[in-house]
């Protein structure tokens, strides 16, 4: 089948196929309550735009999607009053990265107040990867190294009083890293610290992203074959069609036992061993 003979399928199938919103409200599945956010850029004709999606982490659902222009306060303010109000998710916990101007922090914060809020530790390690010279070329190589290790040491430790303890002693050593990014990296942990162990309170708040971006990994592998879309409502019908199949289609070599040979909406309650998911899709089957 040729690209444009998919897109076209898709297109035909997805214009009509059921929200996330519809299959909530027909399949009112149980989840777990541990939110995790992230958002993937995509382009759409030469244009930017975002997906911001949400998985409930204990059961890797994957059950809300949104399409806007960018991962900025607005759009991600609307995502995320959703997911309250509409989808009205059970909420324990949250993680996400930091977005763009750390957005979903000062968002999540507000929309979820008291809520325990975790950012993910591999995000943080990737901006620290990033702002740290590799080259040993630089002139500060050698506290480049260390500081790195050190900040991984923290971030990954083991529980929180090592955490705590290691970046008390950095204190000591503290200036030895002159530079004016270090200075930055060793600010931006100190600030986001307890934003960055909040795991170690919290019963199955993951210190990562790493389910949801299991998610979009798989989009990812998806989204090349499609070359491309004609405009965001091409890009919208085939969200739709992606994410209902992945909620249906089981685990089959997942790392944790008990998803094995489960859907995620298996997971969450919902009876689906005789449900075509295709046919579930159209919305002319909805009982709602």
């Amino acid at each position: 089948m040729t690209a444009p003979t998919v897109l076209c399928w898709v297109n035909d199938f997805g214009i009509n196929a059921k929200s996330p919103i519809e299959i909530a409200n027909e399949l009112s599945p149980k989840w777990g309550g541990i939110l995790g956010i992230d958002g993937k850029s995509i382009n759409i004709l030469s244009k930017k735009y975002s997906i911001l999606i949400a998985v409930d982490c204990p059961t890797a659902d994957p059950f809300f999607f949104q399409i806007g222009r960018e991962e900025d306060k607005e759009n991600a303010e609307e995502f995320l009053l959703i997911i309250k109000e509409v989808f009205k998710y059970p909420i324990k916990a949250g993680v996400s990265d930091f977005g763009k101007g750390r957005v979903f922090i000062e968002l999540f914060e507000r929309i979820f107040p008291k809520i325990p809020h975790q950012g993910c530790v591999n995000h943080f390690s990737r901006y620290v990867d990033m702002r740290l010279p590799k080259s040993k070329k630089s002139k500060y190589h050698q506290q480049n190294e260390f500081l790195r290790k050190y900040i991984k040491q923290i971030l990954y430790a083991q529980n929180y009083n090592d955490a705590e303890e290691m970046l008390y002693r950095f204190k000591n050593i503290e200036h030895l890293f002159s530079a004016k990014y270090h200075t930055e990296i060793i600010r931006s942990l100190r600030k986001n610290f307890r934003l960055l162990t909040r795991h170690f309170f919290v019963p199955d708040l993951p210190r990562n992203n790493n389910i949801v971006e299991n998610v979009i990994k798989q989009l990812n592998q998806k989204l090349i074959q499609m070359h491309g879309f004609k405009d965001p409502q091409n890009a919208y019908n085939f969200l739709k069609l992606w994410f209902c199949a992945r909620r249906f289609r089981p685990f089959e070599s997942s790392s944790i036992k008990h998803r094995r040979h489960h859907s995620s909406l298996s997971l969450a309650g919902v009876n689906t061993s005789n449900i075509d998911w295709l046919s579930f899709s159209r919305r002319k089957n909805s009982n709602t």
